[in-house]
């Protein structure tokens, strides 16, 4: 009987610690959120911050995705490359984690993509080909699994902007996909409240380019 007792003091105590947690959770992610939206404070700050949201609520997926985009945005303000390799390995094991909570995710292959171009950023010379040829698969199966995702056609749209032309890129072949993005942009209603909602102003500056 005394077990039993202690077993269900035990589970009450744990439910209590989850609740908490989960109650934090919501405010947590809306304050960040809102400094994610402004970028009000440094990208280095901020992944630190949801990365600690994400150890507190290692259930949630979106914590280990905001983490793994700022730390993405910080990795292009890195000059040295071994420096941007360790930046974008720790990304990519905040993607893994991620994927692990929320597999076949639209939002997750795009930032896949998205992580590949920074990676081919690193060392254009030496990983132009390889990591433009992943950036374009991420992107294309971020699509697939959400035709109605548009930062899937966005990021693709900006990726062949920048490509030269000798390689298939520039203006004219990335018009209509970025035309595409700003009509996804239009009609999408993100899932929940935290659920990504990035990209629109600058799909349609990447557009302007483009005319």
């Amino acid at each position: 009987m005394k077990t039993l007792h202690l077993t269900i003091l035990l589970f009450l105590l744990l439910s209590g610690v989850i609740n908490a947690q989960s109650a934090q959770y919501g405010p947590a992610m809306k304050e960040n959120l809102e400094k994610l939206g402004k970028w009000s404070d440094a990208p280095q700050s901020l992944a630190a911050t949801f990365e600690r949201i994400a150890q507190a609520e290692q259930s949630q997926w979106l914590p280990y995705y905001y983490a793994a985009y700022a730390t993405i945005i910080q990795s292009f303000s890195l000059t040295a490359p071994d420096l941007k390799d360790k930046t974008l390995d720790h990304a990519q094991g905040l993607l893994d984690a991620a994927s692990l909570q929320h597999p076949d995710s639209s939002e997750l292959m795009v930032m896949q993509g998205f992580l590949y171009i920074a990676k081919l950023q690193a060392d254009p010379m030496a990983r132009g080909a390889e990591y433009s040829m992943k950036a374009h698969a991420a992107f294309d199966q971020a699509i697939k699994l959400n035709p109605e995702n548009p930062r899937g056609y966005y990021l693709k749209g900006t990726t062949v902007l920048n490509t030269p032309d000798f390689f298939g890129g520039g203006k004219t072949p990335a018009k209509p996909i970025l035309t595409q993005a700003a009509a996804k942009f239009d009609s999408f209603n993100p899932a929940t409240p935290f659920s990504p909602n990035w990209g629109k102003e600058d799909c349609q500056k990447q557009l302007a380019l483009c005319q």
